[in-house]
């Protein structure tokens, strides 16, 4: 910056006249003359008096003097540093009393400005806020131009740590965290007891949602009830469907196959990175599936072609297919998933993409993936589960029927005193450990016992239930294997192009004859019966025919409860047996330490977002989120939406027609900002009307649990043969998120992300779009990656780029493909894992939308009236840049790391800001990066898309 020119107002004219100047200096009559030659002799006194005059005027001149020097001084400060300002600062320290110091304060405002002004300072608490946030996050003894990352980021890497029961910390959890604080705030707030009969909808709103949570945190009361309402579940199950505990249990060839992995396990196993990276894969595939991310690696995949004709050779007979048709479409309903898997979908590829659509998945397991299924330790820990659980249900299920059987209702309705009590419990007691009856019993009607489950067994050769239930659960874990096994790898299952194979709906019921779906469908009393149903891999339609011919009625029954008993062990109390067999199956998958307590606020917060997200959102939008900021948040969308589709006909790899469809199908998308209208969250009548049906009761947690699963997916089954309700939402408001729908041409941002560090509607534009429009670039940038370009501006599963134009997209997606596979983690040896590069390819696709965020930044900026932050010596460009970095700063485990590289379909937060960087001009010039610095490499060396 050059330096300002001399001051012109200094005083360059001497202080004192000597009188030699100008035509009447000899004709003055001045006083010195008079004093020094006196027309006659003075006094004694006279003299006195004037040596004194004399003496004080050399002090007045001194005076003058040395006040003149130090104006001029002043002057100069002033030209260079800016006009000073007094300021009295007042410091309390640790005791009582106070100090106070007067100091010299100076700005940066010339007094007589040259050239280009200096630019204004955001002095308001939010910009003071955020200036001391970024400097706390700087580490300035870093080049920017050597490692960004570690530039914008590494002074809050060196204030924060990682919590011990997680993998990671970063920026997105910290925002996470003030969220539930803010849910947290709304809760304590709310009074405890039941809503007036007058009461407010907002008032039972409220009412509800700390019902929720308060039935969570009462663990006592949770250990108190126990295991009852799932026994409940699980009585119903084997009504339905027939007995799991047959007495003595069977021998079977099955049980000869468990025989592989029992005694594998001990103590001392942990599951391997590459199981956990497995693990975590399917389960990010199946996360992103809606949101049309699917994985870049599946392109040399085949579309399977199935004739559905050939599998309707074998036969199921008619009371059997009825018993597996309602049993399923109970437990279904129920959210439990088992056999196969119905969806209902938007039909990507039919002409409507807002018509939900049926579609038929395969079914999950209690293991994460099927690389689990293969690991001879990790079957032998869900085996003795299994194991643990089923012993569990059919102990507690046998003393009630044995109760009935014997009278005991009777007897404890006639109990007497304490003692009478403690002599039934211990009477009740002798029989769990006896098991001396098979169960269920048969029906008081069959005397000659013809429906009893153990006809075809002496029921006097007695197991003890433990035993049975070893050998059923491993019949149950190997029919869960061979079912998995059965299905398709991940990388296909959720990719969008290959998994939409529509078939009718006659010919998957003939394919599938264990199944009546007219009657399954009949069950949710949907109001348009589906003409096709869209069958995502459609081989295992005939393998899991086979399977359940094979399979005997009294392995699937186990198989049924075991899926149940899982998938409702959550809102069991913690001391529960089988909420205790399901942790300890969860800390070994999860790689948590053995017997780590897990964080129940954390858990019931989950809890309520599950069953009362829309009230959470509601208060959540109240308290961090007003109708400004979700104006503003449009606005920016629509800016970036509005640069990249004026960008587009000057793209050179992308023909005319190309780009053109391009721009339709970018003016065509639906941005959505804060919260959904469908219920409406700003309407408290609206969101009360959402959850009517759910009924909360502050000592019955599992049962809202229950219901609320139940009444969603009602809803959803509801909504089948309809188009969709384009004001719902895929998340909460509250949620810490962004996702871009294909089929439904939307991209959405609850308010819950839009939040400190990723926004403030009192920041300076830059810093706004450095780090919210970086999401929302990141966003739109998806509608047009290698997965949301299969889909054209009606959301339809379309091919609508020229062929030219898609081969030169794919070879610069393959040059971003090629350079993140370059980049690494290092695992806890400090040897470097390296990214897979066609597997995040998509992701790293939509962080290059940060060059139309910066792009509309610019077009949208009022450069004439710059502004900066307090302290921080950046540009305007510059903070662009440390808005957007900063987002990602996170600390990760060398474990997590790993597993995430190897899963994740992001790259790793440290190249998604430096990876990103490194391709974009603007950042270079921004920072003044020479040509091959590690920020700015050649250019060969650097990859440009959009």
């Amino acid at each position: 910056m050059a330096q300002p020119r001399a001051s012109t107002d200094q005083e360059n004219a001497p202080l004192l006249d000597n009188g030699n100047d100008g035509p009447s200096a000899s004709s003055s009559s001045s006083p010195f003359k008079k004093m020094f030659s006196p027309s006659r002799p003075l006094s004694f006194f006279e003299k006195v008096l004037g040596a004194l005059a004399v003496l004080l005027l050399l002090l007045m001149s001194i005076f003058v003097g040395l006040f003149a020097g130090a104006e001029g001084m002043l002057k100069k400060e002033r030209q260079k540093t800016g006009k000073v300002e007094w300021k009295t600062e007042y410091r309390t320290h640790t005791r009582t009393a106070t100090a106070t110091k007067t100091s010299l304060a100076t700005t940066t405002v010339s007094a007589v400005p040259t050239g280009k002004p200096e630019p204004k300072v955001c002095l308001t608490p939010e910009c003071v806020t955020l200036s001391a946030s970024i400097i706390q996050s700087l580490n300035t003894s870093v080049d920017p131009c050597d490692d960004f990352y570690e530039f914008a980021t590494g002074g809050w890497a060196a204030t924060h740590s990682i919590p011990a029961d997680k993998g990671i910390y970063g920026a997105f959890n910290e925002v996470a965290d003030n969220n539930k604080k803010i849910i947290l705030r709304v809760l304590d707030a709310i009074p405890s007891g039941k809503p007036k009969k007058d009461a407010s909808a907002d008032e039972l709103n409220l009412a509800k949602l700390k019902a929720v949570y308060t039935s969570c945190i009462d663990t006592d009361t949770l250990n108190e009830i126990g295991r009852k309402p799932l026994i409940a579940l699980t009585d119903h199950v084997v009504e339905l469907f027939g007995p799991f505990d047959l007495n003595p249990a069977p021998s079977s060839d099955l049980i000869e196959e468990t025989q592989e992995w029992q005694g594998t396990y001990d103590e001392t196993y942990r599951v391997s990175d590459h199981l956990l990276a497995s693990g975590e894969r399917a389960t990010s595939l199946q996360k992103t599936k809606k949101s049309g991310h699917g994985p870049s690696d599946a392109s040399d995949l085949e579309t399977p072609t199935v004739d559905l004709a050939e599998l309707d050779e074998s036969s199921v007979g008619e009371d059997r297919q009825k018993k597996i048709t309602k049993t399923l479409a109970w437990l279904h309903s129920r959210g439990v998933d088992a056999l196969v898997n119905f969806a209902i979908e938007g039909d990507a590829g039919g002409e409507d993409s807002q018509v939900q659509s049926l579609w038929l998945y395969q079914a999950s397991g209690g293991l994460p993936s099927k690389e689990y299924y293969e690991e001879a330790p990790i079957l032998d820990l869900y085996q003795s589960v299994v194991s643990g659980i089923l012993t569990d249900v059919a102990q507690h299920t046998s003393i009630r029927r044995e109760k009935t059987k014997r009278g005991i209702t009777h007897d404890i309705e006639n109990l007497e005193g304490l003692d009478e009590l403690e002599a039934l419990i211990e009477s009740i007691d002798d029989l769990v450990e006896e098991a001396a009856w098979p169960w269920p019993w048969p029906s008081d009607g069959d005397k000659d016992g013809e429906d009893s489950p153990g006809k075809d067994h002496d029921d006097t050769k007695d197991e003890p239930v433990e035993k049975r239930m070893e050998k059923l659960a491993g019949k149950v874990v190997k029919f869960e294997r061979d079912l998995i096994r059965a299905g398709a790898d991940p990388e296909y299952l959720f990719n969008p192009h290959y998994s939409y194979n529509p078939y009718p709906t006659e010919k998957v019921s003939k394919a599938l004859p264990f199944l009546s779906i007219p009657a399954y469908l009949s069950s949710y009393a949907i109001r348009v019966f589906p003409a096709n149903i869209t069958v995502t891999y459609p081989p295992y339609l005939k393998s899991i025919t086979r399977l359940i011919e094979e399979t005997p009625d009294y392995v699937l029954s186990g198989y049924f409860v075991t899926r149940l008993a899982l998938s409702y062990a959550g809102p069991l109390g913690p001391k529960t047996t089988i909420r205790q067999e399901h942790r300890r199956l969860q800390e070994v998958l999860r790689g948590i330490k053995r017997g780590t307590e897990e964080n129940r606020e954390d858990l019931c917060l989950s809890y309520v977002d599950d069953t009362v997200g829309y009230i959470a959102g509601r208060e959540f939008v109240r308290e961090a989120f007003s109708p400004e900021a979700k104006k503003e948040g449009e606005h920016i969308i629509r800016s970036i939406v509005k640069a990249f589709s004026d960008k587009l006909p000057h793209i050179s790899w992308m023909d005319e027609e190309s780009a053109k469809a391009a721009q339709k199908k970018a003016e065509s998308l639906i941005p959505k900002v804060g919260y959904p209208l469908f219920p409406n969250t700003t309407h408290a009548e609206s969101v009360q009307s959402w959850y009517s049906r759910l009924d909360v009761k502050t000592d019955d947690f599992f049962g809202t649990v229950f219901n609320s699963i139940l009444l969603e997916e009602s809803r959803t089954w509801m909504s089948l043969g309809r188009r969709r309700n384009r004001e719902s939402w895929e998340m909460y408001p509250q949620t810490v998120n962004a996702y871009y729908s294909p089929p439904d041409g939307e991209i959405v941002f609850p308010a819950g992300i839009l939040q400190p560090p990723f926004y403030s509607q009192a920041w300076p534009a830059h810093l706004r779009y450095g780090a919210f429009g970086a999401v929302a670039a990141h966003e739109l940038t998806h509608a047009f990656d290698n997965t949301g370009s299969q889909y054209d501006d009606k959301g339809r599963l379309r091919d609508w780029w020229t062929q030219k134009t898609v081969k030169n997209f794919e070879e610069r997606a393959q040059c971003l493909s090629k350079q993140y596979s370059k980049y690494y983690v290092l695992d806890e040896q400090g040897k470097k894992v390296y990214v897979n590069g066609n597997l995040t390819n998509g992701e790293d696709i939509g962080d290059s939308g940060l060059a139309q965020a910066f792009l509309a930044w610019k077009n949208s900026a009022d450069t004439s009236d710059p502004e900066r932050l307090p302290g921080l010596d950046f540009s305007e460009e510059q903070l662009f840049f440390l808005g957007f970095a900063r987002v990602w700063a996170q600390l990760t485990r060398p474990a997590t790391a790993v597993s995430r590289v190897r899963t994740d379909p992001h790259s790793p937060p440290y190249w998604r800001a430096t990876g990103t960087l490194r391709n974009l001009d603007a950042f270079h010039k921004a920072f003044n990066c020479k040509s091959g610095s590690t920020m700015n490499p050649a250019k060969k060396d650097q990859c440009e898309l959009w």
